[in-house]
């Protein structure tokens, strides 16, 4: 009877701890109890035990993911990096632009497949480019 009874408890502390969202400083934390399904290291599918709409938000991200010899899964997201620059002029091959750091920086990139004289391409986007720097300081 005891033991039933010890049983009983365990197991609605383990349903409370397998599913709960916890929210400390803005930062959500999502704990569910599952089955997962992991085919060839290709395809990855958790189903919760206790499925339903909206018991947690949307979630879509690019990351690294990796399964450990005792079988925990973990995920961890990759944020793609934005430019911090600030554009000057866009050219047919490149930019031209003023870093973070307050250089400014010139881009340019020529497939050797699109049939053009690459050279006279690079020299003539470089002169567009320096003609867009020398408007850029007249005016700031």
């Amino acid at each position: 009877m005891m033991v039933k009874k010890v049983n009983k408890v365990q197991n609605n502390t383990q349903n409370n701890v397998q599913n709960q969202q916890v929210n400390n400083n803005d930062c959500q934390h999502v704990q569910l109890g599952g089955m997962a399904y992991y085919d060839a290291k290709q395809y990855f599918l958790f189903s919760p035990q206790e499925s339903g709409v909206n018991k947690v938000p949307r979630f879509r991200s690019m990351g690294v993911a990796q399964q450990m010899p005792d079988g925990t899964f973990d995920f961890v997201v990759q944020h793609r990096l934005r430019t911090q620059s600030e554009l000057i002029k866009k050219l047919a091959h490149g930019r031209v632009s003023k870093t973070k750091d307050g250089a400014v920086q010139l881009t340019l990139k020529v497939f050797c497949h699109e049939g053009i004289n690459i050279a006279q391409t690079l020299a003539v986007e470089a002169a567009e480019g320096a003609d867009a720097v020398v408007d850029y300081q007249l005016k700031h």
